[in-house]
């Protein structure tokens, strides 16, 4: 019977420590999360051929971040244009007017980008990078 109590003790401890170190992984997770500055979207008009011009250099700010309890040091102003090499206006990334958030947006001339006929577009700056296992 003690050899019983004590497997059952051993199983009560185990579970529980494989217990907290899973929802350690998770908040070690959170700790992966970081600003990519937008590079992406950056990427995909100069990858076309267009010219990015900083309008207005990128500032950054350390921001809190309630949903991942979390300070992330996200662009909150900085504005980027892109013009064809006649100087046409194609697109414009504006990172904001100075508030902590993780939003971007993306303007663009829908003559030029028929498929997309919204013409702006809000994206995150925001990447959580995948940790190595």
């Amino acid at each position: 019977m003690n050899k019983v109590k004590y497997f059952l003790t051993l199983s009560v401890i185990f579970s529980s420590l494989l217990f907290f170190a899973s929802c350690e992984k998770d908040d070690h997770d959170h700790d992966n999360i970081i600003s990519n500055d937008g590079i992406e979207a950056r990427l995909s008009y100069t990858e076309k051929g267009y010219l990015e011009t900083e309008v207005e250099p990128i500032v950054k700010s350390l921001c809190y971040f309630e949903k991942w309890n979390k300070e992330v040091e996200v662009p909150v102003l900085g504005l980027f244009e892109y013009h064809d090499n006649d100087g046409n206006w194609v697109a414009s990334i504006n990172f904001g007017d100075g508030n902590c958030d993780e939003w971007a947006t993306k303007t663009w001339d829908v003559n030029l980008f028929p498929e997309h006929p919204n013409g702006s577009e809000d994206f995150s700056v925001l990447k959580i990078k995948k940790s190595k296992k």
